[in-house]
């Protein structure tokens, strides 16, 4: 018989004391996560020591590159050296990767400052490269610049929004007047070469090269996370969260731009139009967002084995990321297939409302993402997809009084272990609802 003071206990208030919820983990998936509550301590002696050895001390050399041979530098290609390697198979001594930095693009008229800058011999930072072996390079910092550069005297671009010198508006590297085309082609833009012996493994210097890249990084605007993400950690794995970023039904779910006039318009026109939500999905883009939620989704499957749970999300990513771009390509194979079934189940089921708290808000939210996502490849759920799908209306009544009464715990303040689990919890219940009913 119940008790008169017994109370119902929220998951939230009871997941410390409840089974964690586990989504079966694919063979060769596991990731071993470090601890991220721990918090090492040492004495002056073993300080002293660690420095003396040379711990996390960057090796570099300074370089000076003139611009006039900026363009056969990035040109020049090296035999591709190694085991199961065609002979004659070549690659760039310089790497300019597409994907290897920011989304944000440089207009002409930011192309030709530069070019003003160097005319009138202000000083311009250096790149930063890293020697990935002998004499083989990736560009760091300074891609922009030096595809401008490269651009420029391939007279790729004519010279615009020039301050100082608004005479050579339209003209290109070819068609200046001779004396300017020497002044410029007597700078010199400077390098800092981060050398390969800095590290003694493949995981330190991912680490070192994370912390120059987030410290040294001259673009003028702050990195986000993934973008720096993208930048120390590219591999298979993070290329393919790259490719499954622009699935068009998941950049539909969060208002992510897909055509080139949305990408476009500028922002003052986009707002006079009332399309924030255009506004705010190009934000994401720019910011590599929409690759971070793919690499969320992957990475939280696993989210029981971190226990700070999303209060160091950033350093479970990385980790997660670092780890993953080993998996076997039976991994990625399976992860394209989890991804996309996922998308358009939970489209099918609840179209652009998936990602919301339905009735709570109406913009998509991470807080509801990860827990969404992750219940839908609970095997009890992705059994049922399509009975879910011919009864939308009914999952979509369970899940809408599950945030009703939890609207505190999808609120996005809540971000301890305990909260991620409590979410999964009561979005699990939600759908498991939902089965028992059709």
């Amino acid at each position: 018989m119940k008790k008169k003071d017994d109370k119902p206990v929220s998951p939230a208030a009871n997941a410390n004391q409840t089974a964690v919820i586990e989504v079966q983990l694919l063979p060769d998936e596991k990731v071993a996560f470090f601890d991220a509550r721990e918090k090492n301590s040492a004495t002056d002696e073993e300080l002293n020591a660690r420095y003396a050895k040379g711990e996390i001390r960057i090796v570099t050399e300074s370089a000076r590159y003139s611009l006039a041979g900026i363009l056969s530098m990035l040109q020049e290609e090296v035999e591709v050296e190694g085991e199961g390697v065609e002979p004659g198979t070549t690659e760039p001594r310089y790497k300019l990767d597409p994907e290897y930095q920011r989304r944000h693009r440089w207009s002409d008229e930011r192309k030709s400052r530069l070019i003003e800058s160097f005319l009138m011999n202000v000083p311009v930072p250096p790149v930063f490269l890293y020697e990935r072996d002998l004499a083989r390079f990736e560009v760091m910092d300074g891609r922009q610049r030096l595809t401008a550069l490269s651009d420029f005297y391939d007279d790729k671009f004519s010279l615009c929004g020039l301050e100082y010198w608004a005479d050579l508006e339209g003209r290109t590297y070819s068609n200046i007047p001779k004396k300017v085309r020497d002044g410029i082609d007597r700078r010199y833009i400077s390098s800092i070469i981060l050398l390969k012996e800095t590290a003694s493994s493949d995981e330190q210097a991912a680490l070192l090269k994370k912390i120059v890249f987030e410290r040294l990084n001259s673009g003028g605007v702050e990195l986000s996370s993934q973008e720096t993400r993208n930048a120390i950690y590219n591999g298979p794995l993070n290329k393919l969260c790259m490719s499954l970023s622009e699935n068009q039904t998941f950049r539909r779910l969060w208002g992510i731009p897909s055509g080139m006039a949305a990408n476009d318009m500028p922002d003052d026109e986009l707002l006079e139009s009332g399309d924030v939500s255009t506004l705010i999905g190009r934000r994401m883009f720019e910011k590599m967002e929409d690759v971070e939620l793919v690499l969320r989704f992957f990475a939280y499957r696993q989210i029981s084995s971190f226990r700070a749970g999303l209060n160091k999300i950033s350093e479970f990513l990385d980790r997660f990321l670092f780890k993953g771009n080993s998996f076997e390509s039976h991994v990625l194979v399976s992860y394209r297939e989890l991804f996309e079934s996922s998308i358009e189940f939970l489209f099918s089921a609840l179209g652009s409302d998936a990602f919301t708290a339905i009735g709570q808000s109406q913009r998509p939210t991470k807080i509801v993402y990860d827990p969404i996502m992750y219940v839908s490849n609970d095997m009890a759920v992705r059994s049922k997809y399509a009975e879910l799908v011919s009864s939308k209306e009914i999952l979509k009544e369970e899940l809408v009084a599950a945030y009703a009464t939890h609207a505190q715990l999808f609120s996005g303040r809540k971000t301890n272990y305990s909260d991620t689990q409590a979410r999964n919890q009561v979005i699990r219940a939600a759908f498991l609802k939902a089965i028992s009913r059709i």
